[in-house]
């Protein structure tokens, strides 16, 4: 029993998911959306895919940033197999933690580290869903006027603005004092994870800016597949839909974003002129290629598994005894 309510969580998401997307295409025209996908120019969507791995290349960098500013060292190419590995597992898993969650253990699980772990996946969540609140927050600032709901103008602010107390509190000396009562227990040890983030302001830019050029990427990736289909509408939507439909498929109500993720495309780019069976198509695409580029992640797990997790790194009890496992 002690299961059944994570198994209802599960559950619910799959109806989610399966009932949005069954409820659009209810009322969509299958054959016309057939006639979007004939007509995709190969090239574009081919181009779209490379930028699609070009983002996966940014995320791995920052997380990596983000790893060695808390002096860990790990071999590139074992950060690089658990970062696929994490992101294809995400892909199947409910939307929200599901990827970050298997990152953050596998890496446990590598390095002993596990309160550094999870604090390195935090803040690149937090710096990633920031960077799109703040792109969103300037596109929709600056276009304002050509944007059909105003109101959602004002989420992004009060969610800006939310994120960013969240990550200030986060980084906060006064906090950091208080939980240190704690000793040497897991909230000192988060504690003094996060005050290493705080004194590499620097290292917490470029990751910031390397979140920016993600959320820049995952607008090309639309308005590419949007002009391999020829639907027509000006890049400026892109800016300013993109960011917000972003947090919607991180919202932990479905699985991979499939459902929520189709309707705010439609919902939201029909508004503008957008045929909305091109947007279901265009959505479908998006999350297609999201799980494509992915897949090296698939093609690691069916060689090793999960063979790159396993324990030879260094512990915090072996440094503290000058004992260095030899890492591979």
């Amino acid at each position: 029993m002690k299961h059944f309510p994570s198994r209802l969580s599960v559950v619910l998401r799959v109806a989610v998911s399966v009932g949005l997307v069954a409820f659009m295409l209810s009322y969509l025209d299958v054959d016309n959306m057939l006639r979007f996908v004939r007509r995709a120019d190969p090239f574009l969507v081919v181009l779209t895919l490379v930028a699609v791995f070009v983002d996966r290349l940014f995320m791995v960098l920052r997380w990596t940033k983000l790893i060695e500013a808390l002096d860990i060292h790990v071999p590139w190419i074992r950060v690089v197999k658990i970062f696929f590995l994490s992101s294809f597992f995400g892909s199947f898993l409910p939307s929200g933690v599901g990827g970050e969650a298997v990152r953050a253990a596998s890496f446990a699980r590598l390095t002993s580290k596990g309160v550094e772990s999870v604090a390195s996946v935090v803040m690149d969540r937090l710096l990633g869903l920031l960077s799109m609140l703040l792109t969103g927050l300037l596109s929709l600032t600056v276009f304002y006027r050509v944007f059909p709901h105003p109101a959602l103008l004002g989420i992004v602010v009060i969610g800006s603005i939310a994120l960013l107390g969240s990550l200030s509190l986060l980084l906060s000396r006064r906090l950091h004092k208080f939980l240190e009562r704690d000793g040497d227990g897991w909230m000192a040890r988060a504690v003094r994870a996060m005050a290493r983030y705080r004194d590499r302001l620097g290292t917490l830019g470029v990751v910031f800016l390397l979140s920016v050029g993600v959320q820049l990427l995952r607008v090309l990736h639309a308005l590419l597949l949007s002009e391999a289909m020829d639907l027509g509408t000006p890049p400026i939507y892109f800016l300013c839909f993109i960011p917000p439909i972003l947090i919607v498929t991180m919202l932990p109500i479905s699985v991979g974003g499939w459902g929520t993720t189709n309707a705010a495309y439609v919902a939201l780019f029909s508004q503008v002129g957008m045929d909305p069976d091109g947007a279901f198509v265009l959505s479908v695409l998006i999350l297609a290629l999201g799980v494509i580029g992915n897949l090296p992640g698939g093609v690691i797990y069916a060689w090793e598994g999960f063979q790159s997790t396993r324990h030879t790194l260094p512990s915090d009890e072996d440094e503290e005894n000058g004992e260095h496992p030899e890492s591979a």
